[in-house]
């Protein structure tokens, strides 16, 4: 059986899942055919079941509950990794100007409305675009993620907050960012988890080879930026979310819900 796997091209996803997209980790019976698409289209596609596993935000997994098992593994969770909201100028933030966010079902926007706790005028736009709006109009205000924590100063943007520091120190729990979806029909989520940290464990045993595939899908950045990604991004919530992680993802629906 060929399943259809959908994961973003950051170095992170490309680093876990390397074993499985290198052929190096198989099972007898599966095969999968990946998909690389920003972590919005992703959670547009999830919505109509578009592919068997995905990588998705977990802000938007509740309305997928029904469609769609969350594995423990291959996921991104962790502390001081979350998004950002910067500015193209000084460090204040103008409740009333609007907000550039990755998308309506990212665990970045919200983060953004826990965070502000009122009411922000927003517009949604892919990351890249999202990333070269902020860089280049004056006064513009967005929130970023993945590799751009690592860049935005160096292009000349200021943080107004760190939206994951804020989280960590109101609710104490580490940050869910992504998660990894299994279609519940299949009945091969137990299967795929198995799969994936197989994959990672992999990566970790052969780290050249699984780096040199990152580079082939991040090649606008350095090395450095790669290896600083991979390390916040990929944990021991990768592998396991594990009881720590797990309260963590309650803790968070819990909000949504709340919200």
């Amino acid at each position: 059986m060929t399943l259809s796997l959908c994961i973003s091209p950051c170095p992170n996803d490309v680093y876990i899942f390397a074993g499985i997209l290198l052929g190096k980790v198989a099972h007898p019976e599966l095969a999968f055919e990946t998909a690389y698409l920003d972590v919005q289209a992703a959670n547009e596609a999830a919505q109509s079941g578009q592919f068997d596993v995905i990588k998705i935000s977990y802000a938007a997994y509740p309305k997928l509950s029904q469609l769609y098992d969350l594995l423990p593994s291959g996921g991104a969770l962790g502390r001081g990794c979350g998004p950002l909201l910067l500015k193209n100028g000084d460090a204040d933030f103008d409740p009333s100007a609007e907000v550039l966010a990755p998308g309506a079902q990212t665990t970045a926007n919200f983060l953004l409305d826990f965070w502000a706790h009122a009411p922000l005028e927003k517009c949604y736009l892919p990351f890249d675009a999202l990333y070269e709006e902020l860089r280049t109009v004056p006064g513009t205000q967005g929130v970023v993620i993945h590799e751009k924590r690592f860049t935005y100063e160096a292009d000349g943007l200021t943080l107004i907050q760190d939206l994951g520091e804020h989280w960590e120190a109101e609710t104490g729990y580490a940050i869910p960012l992504g998660a990894i979806l299994c279609r519940t029909s299949l009945g091969l989520s137990e299967t795929v988890a198995d799969l994936i940290r197989e994959s990672l464990a992999w990566a970790d045993t052969h780290r050249d080879e699984a780096l040199a595939l990152c580079r082939q899908h991040a090649q606008d950045l350095t090395d450095g930026v790669i290896e600083a990604h991979i390390g916040l991004y990929v944990n021991e919530y990768s592998h396991d979310l594990g009881k720590e992680g797990r309260a963590a993802v309650e803790f968070f629906f819990s909000q949504q819900t709340a919200g």
